[in-house]
């Protein structure tokens, strides 16, 4: 029975202290994938030579929201923000084909 006590208690702890720190580590390393991955964005194809400015507003306003979020401590938020970013800019590469 103590052992299970023992158990649920670090469970607990480790759900209040380490995954927020977890999440902390992660924003950095997903921004700067994203940048990456932004300014290694092909240009347009001919048929897909749509304006993208629009699109690309849109996703560099997102990142900045996801590293403002990170400065903050609002790292769920940030997280959220960059994996947005990185699913918009694979949109963008599968649309390039």
């Amino acid at each position: 029975m103590m052992v299970w006590r023992a158990v649920l208690v670090a469970v607990v702890l480790w759900s209040f202290l380490g995954a927020p720190a977890a999440v902390a580590f992660q924003c950095p390393q997903l921004i700067k994938r994203a940048q990456d991955e932004l300014g290694a964005l092909p240009p347009p194809r001919a048929p897909q030579a749509v304006n993208r400015e629009p699109q690309l507003k849109l996703i560099r306003e997102r990142l900045a929201a996801a590293q403002a979020a990170h400065d903050r401590g609002g790292h769920g938020e940030s997280v959220k923000l960059a994996n947005e970013v990185l699913d918009m800019l694979d949109f963008i590469r599968r649309e390039n084909r």
